[in-house]
């Protein structure tokens, strides 16, 4: 098969895109045949080695969180998947990632994904959709409450709004000014980040960090609570005067189906920025290091 693989922590030239074995599914796994793979900004501290003391890599490393595909192949003792099913994947941090024609993996980190959900499309819920249903979940949310959602047009910004919309809670977007008019499409009710009335909500979600993040926080009520998914700015919250709880989102399988599920009824849609070739991947990485690029970045074979 093809892969694109990192052969040591830096800049993208580590990246070569080379033949390699395929792998093997063995018991309890599944070998998946990816259509499309996806970026996450935890891609680029993956590649520049900020998370090698807890999760080192085995050079030369595949690397790459979310994709998409069908099942090629199941190891004995798996249930409830077989070949030829279309499927979403959740991939751990580590050296048998997304960016290759084909991975293993096991069960649990696998979705049924719809006929009606393209591949590419596939690609862009898993890690933005576990992050912010898990944010969601922090904030203990009830039907009919308002929560600020920073960030709202962020793919983990999107997927935090569309489960809100499905517990029956009021999403609120805190944008930038010039992106109030697309954010009012998406929640309805919005604000401009430094425009909004300080102390006017209990709940919040820190989708970006930054002045979206210390934005959000002055917009909470005393006592009120900030899940973070991003870093919150030095001295946003000196006082403590919030509660801000850091989410880092955990593989989940029947959440990652709920996830799928909502993309299939067309309620969670992440839009696509960028489709480039598997070989591009250290392209694909240099334009998510820009920032703000309008969208996830996709790669297909």
């Amino acid at each position: 098969m093809k892969a694109s693989r990192l052969y040591a922590y830096g800049a993208v030239d580590q990246f070569k895109y080379e033949d390699v074995p395929t792998p093997v599914a063995g018991p309890g796994e599944v070998l998946v045949k990816i259509e499309a793979s996806g970026l996450n900004p935890v891609d680029l501290y993956v590649r520049q080695g900020y998370l090698a003391k807890n999760i080192p890599l085995e050079f030369p490393a595949i690397i790459g969180l979310d994709a998409a595909g069908t099942v090629a192949a199941v190891g004995a003792g798996v249930e409830g998947l077989v070949v030829g099913d279309r499927v979403v994947a959740k991939l751990p941090i580590g050296s048998r990632g997304a960016h290759a024609e084909f991975a293993v993996t096991t069960p649990d980190r696998l979705a049924h994904l719809a006929n009606t959900v393209s591949f590419v499309a596939g690609a862009t819920i898993g890690l933005a959709g576990l992050t912010a249903r898990q944010a969601v979940d922090v904030l203990n949310v009830k039907a009919g409450e308002r929560v600020l959602v920073g960030a709202a047009l962020g793919a983990v910004g999107r997927a935090a709004v569309q489960y809100l919309k499905e517990l029956g809670a009021v999403p609120v977007a805190l944008v930038r000014s010039e992106s109030l008019a697309e954010a009012q499409t998406l929640t309805g009710e919005t604000v401009a980040i430094g425009a909004g009335t300080p102390k006017s909500f209990h709940k919040a979600l820190g989708m970006a960090g930054g002045p979206v993040a210390g934005a959000a926080i002055d917009m909470l009520a005393d006592g009120g609570t900030l899940a973070a998914v991003a870093g919150v700015p030095e001295g946003a919250n000196a006082d403590g005067r919030v509660t801000i709880v850091n989410v880092l989102a955990e593989d989940r399988g029947p959440m990652l189906q709920e996830i799928a599920d909502a993309a299939a009824r067309g309620e969670l849609t992440i839009p696509v920025a960028h489709t480039l070739k598997l070989s591009q991947l250290g392209e694909a990485q240099t334009l998510l290091t820009g920032g703000r690029v309008g969208g996830k970045i996709i790669l297909v074979p």
